[in-house]
């Protein structure tokens, strides 16, 4: 007696088991529920290294630099005194854009395989040069509007000098992007 309870309890657990498991393929087929994406970057190629989601943020962070620093840009060549105020806030933004920028950068770092890491070592290095000149361009920019009043001219160089580091930074990620699609070719 006590096996045949023994059978029907097991048989019971089973059929619970493989009925959850089941429902549960069930839901995941009607809501198109997918898996978690992984962020193991020695199993991504380059494509994938481009679409990882702290590179995608990094990428929008610094195209924010840019929108803020040619707005800044403009207004400071725009002939007339800079307003303090206006400058101050550009600038706030844009350093916070780098912050976020150099956060995220960070993390899509840690997230690429040692392979990766030497295989770009080079590029790497080149883009660290451009990176350190960008901190540099945006500190500049940063003792430029403590002044009560900015001045226009400096403003507009320091705001020149950081857009020509941001579109050297493009230019390398555009290449590295050309690169890749030949690869795939």
């Amino acid at each position: 007696m006590k096996t045949k309870a023994y059978t029907t309890i097991l048989a019971v657990i089973v059929l619970m088991l493989f009925g959850t498991v089941g429902a549960l393929a069930q839901t995941e087929h009607q809501h198109g529920t997918k898996k978690p994406m992984q962020h193991d970057m020695s199993r991504m190629d380059m494509s994938g290294m481009m679409n990882e989601p702290h590179h995608a943020l990094a990428m929008a962070y610094m195209q924010n630099i840019g929108t803020f620093a040619k707005t800044l840009h403009n207004q400071a060549k725009g002939g007339g005194p800079l307003d303090a105020k206006f400058a101050r806030a550009a600038v706030a933004e844009i350093k916070r854009s780098l912050d976020q920028m150099e956060e995220h950068h960070g993390e899509h770092m840690k997230m690429m395989s040692e392979e990766m890491r030497s295989h770009m070592a080079a590029m790497m290095k080149d883009m660290e040069v451009h990176r350190s000149m960008l901190k540099d361009a945006v500190s500049a920019l940063e003792e430029d509007v403590r002044a009560d009043q900015p001045d226009s001219r400096q403003v507009a160089a320091d705001s020149a000098n950081l857009l020509k580091h941001l579109d050297e930074m493009s230019k390398m990620h555009d290449d590295k992007k050309g690169k890749m699609m030949k690869m795939k070719m």
